[in-house]
């Protein structure tokens, strides 16, 4: 949906039509490419050629902008009577008439859609979206009696236009000329650059949703998931004359998939396209064709996923990899808590003696991360208590583990040993490749195009540029392949003290990245906090949006529930271990509904033991520290233990999702596509 000028002129000049009973405005052809931009976003509909009429979204988007004209471009304030609830509105600004406005100033677009988006879900505007809002008169300084504090909202405007644009049904009519277009452009998230802003042919793409851009200034595009499953599917067919990918040709396609009787003419045109084979099967541009129709239809996710990983915990997975090649010849290798503290000390003494090396007394020119580590290091007359110290192997285990790259297990001696999952085998050999951090948010600039407004902002896009998953215009292997780990792993809970901390800080909305970093300012390290809010949002409890705001999920709300009785101090309120056994214990008891308990009798302990996988030592540890924090009665799951359970399922994917990944995955270092 994009609102220029031009848009915003024949918006006004249809209502006036409409207005005077007219229903309909007569057009000229060279007036005709802007009236199709509003057609193609729902906003109007054509009665006969050069016949544009309002659609309902129309009607209400043009109701909009009149009464933002009426009000003026310049601020209003202290107005009493402007009272919503118990907030008093300061300051709000109008619109000039779209005829003053500058030529090429947007108005409206995918940008405008994701700050309001954003504004709404946090219950505040963000610190990115003050100004570029503020002067298009869809937010508004209130004062709020209640809370007795200043703040910025959405105005009564900026709610009703993300309500039109939510409910406005946008049309999906490709021709051949414009399927050309979609073919040669990258698919992002990519400087704006590679895409003509400003013409027909964009206009077109996003007032169809199929491509978006970041927010405030618009710097970096993305084909959105609608917008990648259509350039797949015409990768692969649509070449023909005419209209190749609409929407009445995919309910006929549809049809055919459900073996459902079509017209012979329907069928041969499907057959031309290329989205029937001969014998009137689906061909793979139909497969993904199909795949256009289901997100057209039930919209893309709201939900992003994303993926962190630390270099400690690089590490670690590849010492655990080292360990097990060498248990080959010698089983007492295996990795054993004893023997990865053992490897970990000797890998991390090397490494801090070459760094030693290498700086000699220029220290201070040593990167912050490592040159406080290194300074103790060279002081220090007990290596292992240095690395116990400075070093926290248990921490990188969870966290490990939480994002399903390693499982606690046991050997035939009934040992508690590690090992790398499927996963973690496809992370360590893309490590292999190039060994670096995974942030969570270069993850999230390739899963966050999911949506239909979304692409990641210039900073982000750099980050994911850094960590090697983005390149100049498209997203590289790596990225593709964390992209799908994100949406595929099983995460299980996991919060070190730190990440606890900061965690209860954050409400279920009206908190804003810099704030966190103030509340914590001299207590918390700058990195540490950065790297909380990764793994935070990672683990998907919290989302960090593109205005700077941040927002629980509603895993994140369920996980505040179960934590709320956690006792103050405890080191780690929650690991993948101690869900394991609250799992398993889960499964062989008894649900009182009305108690909100599962109670299990001691006798079937040994069957939770054998479900959970872990090793009997590891197991009782678990469940000792899973009663003191209060998910466990002595014999039962309670009602936090419960919302635990609960708030995993949410950390999760509830479906199969398709889309860019599944067709582009490799796995790492080879040419074989990932299942």
């Amino acid at each position: 949906m994009v609102i220029r000028k031009e848009h915003a002129i024949a918006l006004k000049q249809l209502l006036e039509a409409r207005e005077q009973g007219q229903d309909f405005l007569w057009i000229s052809a060279d007036q005709e490419p802007v009236f199709t931009e509003l057609e193609y976003a729902g906003l109007v509909r054509y009665l006969n050629p050069l016949q544009p009429a309002l659609t309902y979204a129309g009607v209400a988007l043009a109701q909009v902008l009149r009464d933002l004209y009426a009000q003026g471009p310049q601020a209003w304030s202290e107005r009493e009577e402007e009272v919503t609830g118990d907030e008093v509105i300061l300051e709000a600004h109008g619109l000039e008439p779209p005829e003053a406005w500058p030529e090429h100033w947007r108005w409206l677009g995918s940008e405008i859609i994701a700050l309001l988006d954003a504004a709404d879900r946090a219950g505040q505007v963000g610190p990115e979206a003050v100004e570029t809002l503020m002067e298009r008169g869809l937010a508004a300084r209130v004062w709020n009696r209640e809370q007795k504090r200043e703040r910025i909202v959405l105005s009564d405007a900026g709610r009703e236009v993300l309500e039109i644009y939510r409910n406005a049904e946008p049309a999906l009519e490709i021709s051949a000329e414009l399927a050309e277009v979609i073919r040669k452009t990258p698919t992002g998230p990519a400087p704006a650059r590679f895409l003509a802003t400003g013409t027909h042919e964009e206009h077109l793409l996003e007032a169809m949703r199929l491509v978006a851009y970041s927010v405030p200034r618009a710097d970096v595009y993305a084909f959105t998931a609608l917008g990648q499953a259509v350039k797949q599917t015409l990768a692969l067919g649509g070449f023909g004359t005419g209209d190749v990918l609409t929407s009445d040709l995919l309910w006929v396609l549809a049809d055919a998939a459900d073996d459902r009787p079509i017209t012979d003419a329907a069928r041969a045109t499907l057959q031309s396209l290329g989205y029937l084979d001969a014998e009137g099967n689906l061909t793979p541009a139909g497969e993904w064709a199909l795949e256009v129709f289901r997100l057209w239809r039930d919209r893309p996710e709201r939900d992003v996923w994303s993926f962190a990983l630390e270099q400690e915990e690089v590490e670690v997975l590849k010492a655990i990899q080292a360990l097990w090649d060498k248990a080959k010849s010698n089983p007492e290798e295996a990795p054993t808590f004893k023997n990865l503290r053992r490897e970990m000390i000797d890998r991390k003494v090397k490494e801090y003696r070459e760094l030693l090396k290498r700086y000699g007394r220029r220290l201070q020119e040593m990167p912050e991360k490592f040159r406080k580590i290194a300074e103790r290091f060279a002081e220090a007359r007990d290596l292992t208590r240095w690395y116990d110290e400075n070093f926290n192997l248990r921490q990188a285990l969870h966290s490990l583990e939480s994002f399903q790259l390693i499982e606690s297990s046991y050997d035939d001696k009934g040992r508690e040993v590690f090992r790398i999952t499927d996963f973690g085998q496809l992370v360590w050999q893309d490590q292999m490749v190039q060994e670096r951090e995974i942030p969570s948010t270069a993850v999230k600039a390739i899963t966050m195009t999911r949506k239909t407004f979304s692409a990641p902002g210039l900073e982000w896009w750099q980050q994911a540029r850094d960590a090697g998953l983005v390149g100049t215009a498209e997203p590289t292997a790596s990225g593709y392949f964390y992209a799908w780990l994100a949406e595929n792993i099983r995460r299980k809970p996991y919060l070190s003290r730190y990440e606890m901390e900061i965690f209860q800080k954050i409400p279920a909305q009206g908190i804003t990245v810099q704030e966190v970093y103030d509340l914590f300012r001299g207590e918390i390290p700058e990195l540490w906090i950065h790297w909380a809010l990764e793994k935070l949002e990672a683990r998907h409890l919290i989302e960090v949006l593109p205005d700077g705001n941040i927002v629980e999920t509603e895993a994140g709300q369920k996980m505040d529930a179960a934590l709320s009785g956690v006792p103050r101090g405890f080191g780690s309120p929650v690991n993948p271990l101690m869900y394991r056994v609250i799992r398993a214990i889960a499964e062989v008891g008894t649900l009182y509904v009305k108690e909100r308990r599962i109670r299990i009798l001691p006798r079937n302990l040994r069957e939770a033991l054998r479900r959970s996988g872990l090793s009997e030592e590891a197991f009782q540890d678990a469940l000792k520290a899973a009663r003191a924090a209060g998910f466990l009665g002595k014999n039962s799951v309670n009602e936090r233990g419960l919302l635990l359970l609960e708030a995993v399922d949410l950390m999760n994917p509830r479906e199969t999702l398709a889309g860019f990944t599944p067709i582009k995955v490799l796995k790492p270092g080879t040419e074989e596509p990932l299942t």
